[in-house]
């Protein structure tokens, strides 16, 4: 285990908690990278222990190339699988163990860590001194105040020049509150990682990553500094605060926001989510990119809540999205609300004041948290936009392990319970079955006397509850006449052409309606299962009628849900493939 961690922070994995020492570490200048962590008060206390008894200072620093150099062979993996140090030995990579350590104290360290028989020849000052483990050669520097472990030659050669003052040095200064501390220069290890999934505007040049622990709580504060021509950066600088005004849940266990443009195609987002969110509102996803930024957000107790900053041009699309789930999740408990070029979606029961906006300078957002009576844990990430065009990275953490444990419970109680629950809904839908066939196999003449009495109160319940008895007028009932016309209009062109987006020129093209009417527009999406929703705007703002009223017809006499938005009547249709 102790080995385990040991490789761990040479590779630049480890957070620990670290001590104020009086120490400064130089390394040569030419390196790509250094860092330094401290080891005083990590979880396994053994290899804090070796050093301690040791009596070597507990501060790991690193440096060197970011490069396999020749460590890359046959044994590499084999060795990396059983996390071995003797992995590293080839690779151009040193190590500082700050102080003046006897030459008995390190030979008890080297034989600890690399599980091996490390015998130690006597060191000359500012000399390297080779040293064999298992037919592979490390060398060894003793300064006058620190001794450099250095994996290849050329690295023991870069260090010896440096302490004979022939290159260049980097200075490093431990501070009280930090874990690790990690630079590079002249490659960006975190920026070029971040550049392959996707931020790839710019250059990256440089890292700078801190980790502080304060308690139990660790802070981490990273920067990706960049190169750019005038037009990436410009592209880039549009896009900061990009999520402000962004909606999401005051007492919200996760919430994600960010922009949407290096996610509009991505599949994850545009196919059917395996995961508990209303199908219609993963619907929104098909639209992702009239939006600048989105955000989600939901409770470890079902809530769930949905907000979109849409762009300016995309008004009349965004009024279209907004009327179609409106149309979709009023029934299941959801409101849509269209305000300040942003579409809110959350549920009913939850008062518009619990909707929280974010109003920090960010292009991305992640929050997880969870407590029960007797712990509590967060872990917070934000990336930033700088005003320099660099990327800042600041996250915020505590109880982690404790954390992903205790959500992922939540989580798989919850959908066993849901599944429990559709698995007894199901089972009651098929025993309702089976006792209405039984009930259709032995009918008497008195149940059909019943179901005729009951079709009779059907029947007088329609006639009572018909617009006829509300005074329209004649013009209110021809522009109704006109809207079922097309509406049928268009559900007949998509079910002879195929799933495809349809106009009212293509109505007209293909005979479906004699003439176009001016006060009209028809709107469309296909989605990927192949259905398509279309929407039919009417201005009726020229004639002396109610658009309310043609609601009503609409809705009453010919079962079609329709809604005003901006004075225009806009009427929904959606066609379903047809299942061969």
């Amino acid at each position: 285990m102790a080995r385990k961690f040991v490789l761990t922070v040479v590779f630049g994995m480890l957070f620990s908690t670290l001590y104020l020492f009086a120490i400064t570490i130089s390394v040569p200048g030419n390196s790509d990278f250094v860092m330094y962590i401290n080891l005083n008060n990590i979880a396994d206390q053994e290899l804090t222990t070796i050093f301690q008894d040791a009596g070597i200072t507990p501060i790991i620093s690193v440096y060197g190339k970011l490069s396999f150099g020749s460590a890359l062979n046959l044994s590499f993996f084999e060795e990396l699988e059983d996390f071995s140090l003797k992995a590293l030995v080839g690779s151009p990579i040193g190590v500082v163990l700050p102080g003046k350590i006897g030459d008995k104290s390190l030979e008890f360290l080297l034989n600890y860590v690399f599980d091996a028989n490390v015998r130690i020849p006597k060191l000359t000052v500012n000399e390297a001194t080779m040293v064999t483990i298992d037919n592979k050669k490390f060398y060894i520097i003793r300064s006058k105040d620190n001794i450099y472990l250095c994996f290849n030659k050329d690295i023991s050669m870069f260090t010896k020049d440096m302490l004979n003052s022939k290159i260049s040095s980097i200075s490093l200064s431990p501070k009280d509150d930090v874990v690790a501390y990690f630079k590079t220069y002249k490659k960006s290890l975190i920026g070029e990682l971040l550049y392959t999934f996707g931020d790839y505007f710019g250059i990256p040049v440089s890292d700078e990553l801190v980790i502080t622990k304060k308690g139990e709580n660790y802070r981490l504060s990273a920067t990706i500094n960049k190169t750019f021509s005038d037009y990436e950066k410009k592209l880039v600088l549009t896009r900061r605060g990009i999520l402000k005004g962004l909606s999401y849940l005051d007492s919200a266990n996760v919430i994600v926001a960010l922009g949407t443009s290096d996610i509009e195609d991505c599949l994850l987002l545009s196919g059917d989510l395996d995961m508990d969110i209303p199908q219609e509102i993963q619907e929104v996803f098909e639209f992702l990119d009239i939006f600048n930024s989105i955000a989600f957000s939901s409770t470890l107790d079902g809530y769930f809540a949905f907000s979109g900053i849409y762009k300016p041009e995309n008004e009349q699309d965004a009024q279209f999205i907004a009327s179609l789930m409106k149309n979709q999740l009023s029934s299941m408990g959801y409101q849509v609300l269209v305000e300040n070029q942003k579409i809110n979606i959350y549920p009913a029961e939850i008062d518009k004041t619990l909707l929280k906006s974010i109003t920090e300078n960010a292009s991305f957002i992640l929050s997880m948290n969870y407590s029960d009576e007797e712990n509590s844990a967060t872990l917070n990430i934000k990336t930033e936009i700088l005003d320099n065009g660099n990327l800042s990275i600041t996250g915020e953490f505590e109880n982690l392990a404790w954390l992903f444990e205790n959500i992922e419970e939540v989580v798989e109680a919850f959908f066993e319970e849901t599944y429990e629950e559709e698995w007894e809904y199901d089972e009651y839908e098929e025993e309702e079955e089976s006792d209405e066939e039984y009930e259709e196999d032995y009918t008497t003449e008195e149940t059909i006397d019943y179901t005729t009495e009951e079709e009779y109160y059907e029947e007088w319940y329609e006639e009572e509850y018909t617009t006829e008895e509300y005074s329209y007028s004649e013009l209110e009932y021809e522009i109704v006449d006109e809207i079922v016309k097309i509406f049928n209009a268009c559900a007949d062109y998509i079910r002879d052409q195929g799933a495809q987006e349809v106009t009212l020129e293509d109505l007209y093209d293909y005979g479906y309606i004699d003439y176009i009417p001016d006060y009209f527009d028809v709107k469309s999406a296909v989605m990927n299962d192949g259905t398509v929703y279309v929407v039919i705007h009417v201005d009726v703002s020229q004639y002396d009628v109610e658009p309310s009223n043609i609601v009503d017809i609409l809705y009453y006499d010919n079962d079609i849900y329709s809604d005003i938005i901006n004075g225009k009547i806009s009427v929904f249709l959606y066609v379903v493939p047809q299942q061969e």
